[in-house]
């Protein structure tokens, strides 16, 4: 009878030793992921979404409240030289808040409050690759209307002495 004790607390242990030699390798194996090893102590990279240089511009024409914001670029995808900004100058709106160059000097963004005059609009089109970002017309008709009601609010509030 002791012997059998014994077989059987040897037997125990050796059961105890092999489940936990299992439990650990599971642990090892399953906590890497396909092609990744045990030891890797890299960071995972996420990829980054880097706006370009055109979705930084207009997004900063947006966050200073133009109207009116348009991308202009050659349609042969040259440089703009002196001839066409003084064309783009001389088609917009006299009273055009920002014209900014790109980097690379093939585009030129414009922020304006001030509607453009259908044939300067038309000029421009018709020489470029236009690109239109401005609000829409139910948000500019809602704000000139804002305005209008505001302005007609403020009007013979005045004390007269």
């Amino acid at each position: 009878m002791k012997k059998l004790t014994m077989n059987l607390t040897r037997l125990r242990i050796h059961s105890s030793v092999i489940c936990l030699a299992l439990a650990v390798s599971v642990f090892f194996i399953g906590g890497c992921s396909p092609g990744q090893e045990a030891n890797s102590n890299a960071p995972t990279k996420k990829p980054t979404n880097t706006p370009t240089e055109a979705e930084v511009e207009v997004e900063s024409l947006r966050t200073a409240d133009f109207d009116y914001i348009y991308s202009l670029k050659r349609k042969d995808g040259e440089p703009m030289d002196s001839e066409d900004k003084k064309f783009v100058k001389n088609n917009a709106h006299y009273a055009t808040n920002r014209f900014t160059l790109s980097k690379d000097e093939t585009t030129i963004f414009v922020g304006s409050n001030y509607k453009f005059d259908p044939n300067g609009l038309d000029a421009l089109k018709e020489r470029f690759e236009f690109e239109d970002f401005s609000k829409p017309a139910e948000v500019l008709e809602k704000q000139r209307k804002e305005r209008e009601a505001k302005s007609n609010s403020n009007t013979g509030n005045e004390n007269i002495s």
